[in-house]
């Protein structure tokens, strides 16, 4: 396995550059929409202020797991390596995606349900590239596990949502609706903070992922270990 180098180093910097640019268009984006829903009344207000406060909080737990991740996982200039560096792409076109669903007049909970559901899926990827890329197959059950668990408390929770609109407060199309949206952004709001958590308390006090250089020749002594 290749040790970390100063290039694959820049590809977190790019990451950085396409965050940014993704919370400014979002933020841009957003404020007529809010001046909007500020003329529209409290409750419309009170609703777009809310999806947008939880899924911008998934964004900025996104953002800060990933930063603990990548120093814990380095990537190194493999195949490997160039294959994480592009699902973080893809994971952050995710983002925007589900941040252009939220921060809309009318956001729609069906879409972001199923772009939040792919990004974990997007997420079990890169924890099992970063695993294999580095030889710490071993936590791999720690590292899938949640991501898996949260796409479940998503749909169950639209289903309970689902159930309890329909059977116990026979709610109208229109206002069930708005109840599943406000359930999702929920969701998600307490899932961005419970694995904020789990991912900076885990990883925070962790080093970098060291690499082995392969020995040349059985005989010689062995190399020292390198970190980025």
């Amino acid at each position: 396995m290749a040790a970390p180098t100063k290039h694959a180093k820049r590809w977190i910097w790019f990451l950085d550059v396409v965050f940014g640019a993704i919370v400014a268009l979002g933020i841009e984006t957003y404020e007529p929409v809010v001046r909007e829903a500020w003329l529209q009344g409290a409750g419309p207000f009170a609703l777009s202020v809310f999806v947008a406060i939880a899924i911008f909080s998934f964004v900025v737990y996104d953002i800060a797991a990933y930063h603990k991740l990548a120093n814990t996982f380095p990537y190194c200039l493999t195949s490997l390596g160039f294959i994480r560096f592009y699902l973080d792409l893809v994971m952050a076109f995710t983002l925007y995606i589900l941040l252009v669903n939220a921060l809309n007049p009318h956001p729609d909970w069906a879409a972001i349900l199923i772009t939040v559901s792919f990004w974990h899926v997007a997420a079990v990827a890169w924890h099992l590239l970063a695993l294999k890329e580095h030889g710490a197959v071993g936590s791999m059950v720690s590292a899938v596990c949640p991501h898996v668990l949260f796409i479940g408390i998503y749909w169950a929770s639209v289903l309970l949502a689902d159930a309890l609109g329909t059977k116990v407060f026979e709610l109208d199309s229109a206002t069930l609706s708005v109840f599943k949206l406000v359930v999702v952004s929920a969701t998600i709001l307490v899932v961005s903070i419970v694995r904020w958590n789990q991912v900076v308390r885990k990883n925070g006090a962790q080093s970098p992922v060291r690499t082995r250089p392969q020995r040349a020749n059985p005989a010689s002594p062995p190399a020292p270990e390198t970190s980025p």
